[in-house]
C-alpha cells in the first residue's frame, strides 16, 4: 500500500527526444511504438556511423593534402638551395614556393596550391637538368624526391659541399653524421617532411666552414629539435581535444568553427584561446537549446505514456519540466479520485499523491474508499515508472508514505480537470498492448 510518493527524475539525453519522435511517428502512421523506436534507433546509429566515417575521411584528406604540401615546399627549397650553387643557373632560379591559400577552409584552394607546388618543383628539376655535369644529375636525383628520408636529404647537401670549392670535402661525412644524429631525435610520422627550419639548420651544419661552426649549429639544432618535439606533443593534445569537441558540437554549429576544429583535429593547426572560447560558447548555447528540447520532449513523453497506459490526462504544458507545474490524471471509473503530479524542476523531483474533490463526508466508508484508491495507484505506479524509464524519463523513489498514513487530500473540484465522457467511453488500443514498456 502507498500514500504520497516523491521521486527524483533524470531526463536521459537523446533517449527522450528519440522516444518523442517515435511516439509521434507511431501515432501518425498508426504503428506500434516499439517497432518505430527500433527503426529510429537503428537509423540514428547508422547516421552517426556515416557522419563519423565522413568526418574521419575529411580529417585524413586535410592531413594528407597539408602533409604533401609541406613535402613539396621542402623539396622546392632544397632544389633552390642546391641550384643556387651552380654558377650557370644564377639569375635563372624561380622565386620561392607559391604562398599557401589565405582561406584555410577551402579544400579546392589547397588542392590548387598543391598542384602549383608540384609544378614549381618540376620546373626546378628541369632547370637543374639543363646545367649538365655529374653534379647536377646527382643533385636532381638526391633532392628531387617528394618524400626523402633524413639520409637522402643530408646526402644532397653532402653533394653540395663536395662541389663547393671553398669548403673542405673531407669533413662532409663527419658533418653529415652530426646532423643526422641530431635529426634522429625527431618524431616524424611516415611520409612527413623534415620541417623547413630544421632542414635549413641541418644544411648549415653540413656546409659549415669549420668544426667549431658545425658544433655551434648542432647545439642550435638540438634546441630546435626539442622545441619541435614539444610542439608535436602539444599539437597531438590539441588534436585529441578538437576531436572531442567536434563530437560534442551539433552538426548545425557555425561552419567556420567546425572547419577550424577539423584542421586542428587533422593535426595541421594549433588550438588557440580565442577559438577554444568560441567553441565553449557554442557548446554552452547548444547545451541550453538541447536541454530545452529535452524538457519539452519529456513533457510529451509523460503525457503520451499516461495515455498509452490507459489514463485520462489533462493536456500537459511543454514547459512542465522547465517551469514546473501540476498534472492530474485518472482512469475511467475512478469516481472523483485523481492522481496529482507536482513537478519541481529546480530540485528535479516530482510528487505523486491521490486526491479527491470536496463534497463527500468524511465517513468510515469514505476512508475505506480512500485507502482502496491509494492501493490501486500503488499497484499501477511501478508500470508507469518502467514505461517512462524505457522512454528516457527515469524516476527513483525518494520518499513513500504508507496508505492511510496521511489522509487523502481533498481539493477544490474546480482545480481538477473535467472528465470527457466520450473519451472515457472510447476503447483504446495502446501501443503497449503487445509489447513490454519502452
Amino acid at each position: 500500500m502507498s500514500g504520497p510518493i516523491t521521486v527524483g527524475f533524470v531526463v536521459a539525453p537523446g533517449v527522450v527526444m528519440l522516444a518523442q519522435h517515435a511516439l509521434q511517428e507511431a501515432r501518425a502512421m498508426k504503428r506500434e511504438y516499439g517497432e518505430v523506436m527500433d527503426q529510429l534507433r537503428a537509423r540514428e546509429e547508422a547516421l552517426a556511423r556515416s557522419h563519423q566515417s565522413q568526418q574521419a575521411a575529411r580529417l585524413e584528406r586535410i592531413a594528407a593534402v597539408r602533409r604533401e604540401a609541406a613535402r613539396q615546399a621542402a623539396r622546392i627549397e632544397r632544389l633552390r638551395a642546391l641550384a643556387g650553387e651552380l654558377p650557370e643557373l644564377r639569375g635563372k632560379i624561380p622565386a620561392a614556393a607559391p604562398a599557401a591559400p589565405a582561406h584555410d577552409d577551402e579544400d579546392a584552394a589547397w588542392v590548387e596550391h598543391l598542384h602549383a607546388l608540384e609544378a614549381a618543383a618540376v620546373e626546378l628539376e628541369a632547370l637543374l637538368a639543363t646545367a649538365g655535369g655529374a653534379y647536377a644529375g646527382q643533385v636532381a636525383l638526391a633532392a628531387g624526391a617528394a618524400a626523402p628520408t633524413i639520409d637522402e636529404v643530408l646526402s644532397a647537401y653532402v653533394l653540395q659541399r663536395q662541389a663547393t670549392a671553398s669548403l673542405d670535402p673531407s669533413q662532409a661525412e663527419h658533418f653529415r653524421q652530426t646532423a643526422e644524429r641530431v635529426l634522429g631525435r625527431l618524431e616524424l610520422a611516415e611520409g612527413v617532411a623534415v620541417p623547413l627550419e630544421l632542414e635549413a639548420l641541418a644544411r648549415s651544419i653540413v656546409l659549415a666552414p669549420s668544426v667549431e661552426r658545425a658544433e655551434a649549429l648542432a647545439s642550435e639544432l638540438r634546441l630546435a629539435v626539442q622545441r619541435h618535439r614539444e610542439g608535436v606533443r602539444a599539437q597531438r593534445a590539441d588534436a585529441e581535444k578538437a576531436r572531442r569537441l567536434l563530437a560534442e558540437l551539433p552538426e548545425d554549429a557555425p561552419a567556420p568553427l567546425l572547419r577550424a576544429l577539423e584542421r586542428i583535429a587533422a593535426g595541421v593547426e594549433r588550438l588557440d584561446g580565442a577559438l577554444d572560447k568560441s567553441v565553449q560558447d557554442a557548446l554552452d548555447a547548444a547545451a541550453a537549446e538541447r536541454a530545452a528540447r529535452e524538457q519539452e520532449a519529456a513533457a510529451y513523453v509523460l503525457e503520451q505514456s499516461l495515455r498509452d497506459l490507459g489514463y485520462e490526462v489533462e493536456d500537459i504544458e511543454a514547459t512542465l519540466f522547465c517551469d514546473g507545474g501540476t498534472v492530474h490524471f485518472r482512469r475511467a471509473g475512478w469516481d472523483n479520485y485523481f492522481v496529482r503530479m507536482r513537478v519541481n524542476p529546480r530540485e528535479r523531483t516530482a510528487n505523486f499523491n491521490v486526491v479527491r474533490a470536496h463534497g463527500d463526508e468524511d465517513t468510515a466508508e469514505r476512508r475505506r474508499l480512500d485507502a482502496l484508491a491509494e492501493d490501486r495507484w500503488c499497484a499501477e505506479f511501478p508500470r508507469l515508472m518502467e514505461t517512462l524509464a524505457a522512454r528516457g524519463l527515469a524516476m527513483h523513489v525518494e520518499r513513500r508514505l504508507a496508505a492511510g498514513e496521511v489522509p487523502v487530500q481533498v481539493v477544490d473540484g474546480a482545480s481538477l480537470p473535467e472528465l470527457h465522457a466520450e473519451e472515457a467511453a472510447r476503447p483504446r488500443r495502446s501501443p503497449l498492448a503487445r509489447r513490454t514498456p519502452g
